[in-house]
């Protein structure tokens, strides 16, 4: 049995059965890898590769047998038996596959390495963990993915005021495909920018990073209406699909459905069962409610004060029409964080139309990513935080091409003292929505926080071609924080004139003013800031400010400051904070301690209890509650809410620099040599805005201990020259531009 054993394996050897084995598979391997290069580009379905796979496994055991029954001979291909092993020529054949299995095995190995060092080769950029992919190879870009976008159909109706409608459908037909994972749609404020132009498709893709284009028109004339589209590749002009619809409008959903599947399919997309089932999922029935709700799609892109609360009626409108509209609801749930973003409703009104609404949306609609993400951020808002992070999370990872909950999820993390992650989301966002000024504006400040002032500057320059005048706020941020105090006061003062509506511009305005000693400047500014809205928070903090940076605090100001506490006035880019300060320094003076604490019950009662809880949500109340019970004599609260405060502060530190009141945590703790440690790392952001005038107050109680300390003196010294140079400099300026 053993030499029958030895002698069938040693026939394999003879017959080069191993090797026809061993070149069969490294050859189809081979051709594996070619597939995943060539299949993208044949547009050929997912299912391909593997069919070939299938193919070549089922194929093995049938090249075996060949390879045992027939002989390579010199008068060409034999069955074995037929051959006279006296001239049987196996030895070279095996050479020859010998060869041929190094020459396959090489080209791999080559191809390995190519791959490794050379397309996937770069380096991390600083400040951005190890996990997270280099700046310009995001997922979004990949080659393999099918991309398009959809521009605004254009309104073939004799009624101009149509335009909506043509706009929506396009739009409607963008959320449908944006839901497909398999494929990376271009974002609407992108694609959009491309209204009523002329510019070649090819150029079109190029600026939105995709390979193909669909676009087409809208003739509305009664209750009919016309559509036309065509998907279009890019690269060759070529219509991959074309469609001409005329139908009743009450069929308006049905051509959306079928645009959809056509262009799927032209794209030879397999969609799995999610998939296929989101991309004609029904949002709506009711006509009316659609047309309500294109309505609001419209005047909430034009994101302006009035136009915001256009599109709060026209939401609330089709929600009315059609209460199970998910969609509708989680619009209203946007359009209540933008209104609060822009200023026009505080946070608790934000909070409490926005949950309900973003509720709704996801108890219709569960795959709705960018309800939960909505929702994600009011819990966020409302103190909720771990329930936050779940919710956001999972937005994020569920969500295909969903730049909505991209951008909410870059604020979380924000507010996180997360910037690296925030930058590289940043960066996928601004990839997938290019020509967006939003999206560019949230790479803007992912960067600028980051310390990235320089690549900053390219892309407030890539938005000031995009929207002139948009970039300009965040010009003299980065001037700002790169010790350019004249140049960010000009560009902040012109900022302010840009949206003459809003009161915040002013009042950045003069906070900048003030920070470089020219309370004359920030007078005027406030002033505008009050003209505008008197009852604005930023306008109810001013005069408090310049009270305080002129040392004029009196108990009518103090008087005014507790009242706008007990009203629980709105923070606004620092408002409340200057409140605060003055609020209880002024008590400190004045023997008011405990009348501020009792305004504190008020405000911040969970701090009150035998178990302070809530600090983290409640935390410059934390800060101030702290301070005062140290300077009233209850230390064992106070010092307790301080210590907290400088732990939980220290994240926020750690990413963007110390706050000034963190160094006045440790100043009142009796930290000395840590308060002067962090006066050192103090932050070069919005804090030196009001550092001038907080470190400045002659008297300020926080800074007590440190008064006399060389450090400090220098501290201010320097602040106080940057100040002055600065000061010079703008007046140049000035005097310049007369």
């Amino acid at each position: 049995m053993a030499n029958n054993g030895s002698s069938f394996f040693a026939e394999l050897k003879r017959r080069n059965v191993y090797r026809v084995g061993i070149a069969y598979v490294v050859v189809g391997w081979l051709a594996l890898q070619a597939l995943d290069i060539v299949v993208p580009i044949m547009h050929a379905p997912e299912w391909f590769s593997q069919l070939v796979l299938v193919l070549l496994v089922i194929g093995l055991p049938f090249a075996l047998i060949f390879a045992w029954a027939f002989e390579m001979t010199p008068e060409g291909l034999k069955r074995e038996k037929d051959v006279d092993r006296s001239t049987s020529i196996t030895h070279e054949t095996g050479q020859t596959l010998n060869r041929i299995i190094i020459g396959v095995l090489v080209v791999a190995v080559v191809g390995l390495l190519i791959d490794r060092l050379v397309l996937n080769g770069s380096s991390t950029e600083p400040g951005i963990d190890a996990k997270v992919p280099p700046s310009d190879t995001f997922e979004v870009t990949a080659t393999t993915t099918p991309s398009i976008a959809v521009l605004p159909f254009a309104n073939m109706s004799a009624d101009e005021g149509s335009a909506y409608f043509s706009d929506g459908l396009a739009d409607t037909l963008l959320h449908m495909l944006a839901q497909i994972r398999e494929i990376r749609v271009a974002a609407r404020t992108s694609s959009f920018q491309f209204r009523d132009q002329n510019t070649n498709i090819t150029e079109i893709a190029k600026s939105l990073n995709v390979k193909t284009i669909l676009e087409g028109s809208v003739q509305r004339a009664g209750n009919k209406i016309r559509v036309t589209a065509q998907l279009i590749e890019a690269d060759t002009g070529f219509h991959l699909w074309s469609g001409n619809y005329d139908r009743d409008m009450d069929d308006i959903f049905g051509i959306q459905d079928e645009i959809a599947t056509e262009v799927v399919a032209a794209l030879k997309v397999s969609l799995l069962g999610e998939s296929a089932e989101r991309l004609t999922q029904r949002d709506t029935d009711n006509l009316d409610a659609y047309d309500a709700y294109l309505k609001a799609q419209s005047e909430f892109a034009d994101n302006f004060y009035e136009s915001l609360r256009r599109a709060e009626g026209h939401l609330q409108d089709a929600i009315q029409l059609d209460p199970n509209y998910a969609l509708a609801h989680s619009k209203l749930a946007q359009t209540y964080m933008a209104m609060n973003g822009t200023g026009i409703i505080a946070e608790s009104e934000m909070i409490k139309k926005g949950r309900p609404a973003a509720t709704r949306a996801l108890e219709l609609d569960p795959q709705l990513s960018e309800a939960r993400a909505l929702l994600g951020w009011f819990e966020y808002s409302d103190g909720n935080e771990d329930n936050a992070a779940e919710l956001l999370l999972r937005a994020i990872t569920t969500g295909a091409n969903d730049i909505v909950a991209m951008s909410v999820y870059v604020n979380y993390l924000m507010r996180e003292a997360r910037p690296s992650e925030a930058l590289q989301l940043s960066r996928t966002i601004a990839d997938l929505d290019p020509l967006s000024v939003a999206s560019q504006v949230n790479l803007i400040i992912s960067l600028i926080s980051n310390g990235r002032f320089d690549e900053a500057s390219e892309v407030i320059a890539r938005v000031e071609e995009l929207e002139p005048g948009s970039g300009v706020f965040f010009s003299a941020v980065n001037e700002w924080l790169k010790g350019n105090w004249a140049n960010g006061a000009t560009a902040m003062s012109r900022s302010s004139a840009i949206d003459p509506d809003d009161p915040e511009g002013p009042w950045i305005s003069g906070l900048a003013y003030l920070s470089i000693e020219m309370p004359e400047a920030a007078t005027l500014e406030f002033q505008n800031a009050a003209n505008i809205d008197p009852d604005h928070a930023v306008s109810r903090a001013a005069p408090l400010v310049l009270d305080s940076y002129q040392g004029r605090v009196t108990e009518q100001t103090y008087q005014n400051a507790r009242q706008q506490l007990v009203d629980d006035v709105d923070e606004r880019h620092g408002s409340k904070l200057h409140v605060l300060d003055v609020f209880v320094n002024y008590a400190a003076k004045n023997q008011k301690l405990d009348d501020a604490i009792s305004v504190f019950e008020i405000l911040y009662p969970t701090l009150f209890e035998d178990e302070p809880r809530d600090i983290e949500d409640n935390l410059d109340g934390a800060f101030y509650v702290g301070k005062v019970e140290v300077l009233r004599g209850n230390t064992e609260r106070g010092t307790d809410l301080l210590r907290e405060f400088v732990t939980i502060s220290k994240k926020h530190d750690d990413a963007y620099g110390t706050t000034i009141n963190s160094v006045a945590a440790s100043a009142l703790l009796g930290d000395k040599d840590g308060a002067l440690r962090k006066l050192e790392n103090l932050k070069n952001d919005w804090d030196v805005l009001t550092a001038v005038w907080t470190l400045g107050i002659r008297d300020n109680e926080d800074f007590t201990s440190l008064r006399n300390e060389p450090a400090f003196i220098a501290r201010l010294a320097d602040f106080s020259r940057r100040a002055a140079e600065q000061r010079a400099i703008l007046e140049e300026m000035n005097r310049d531009t007369k």
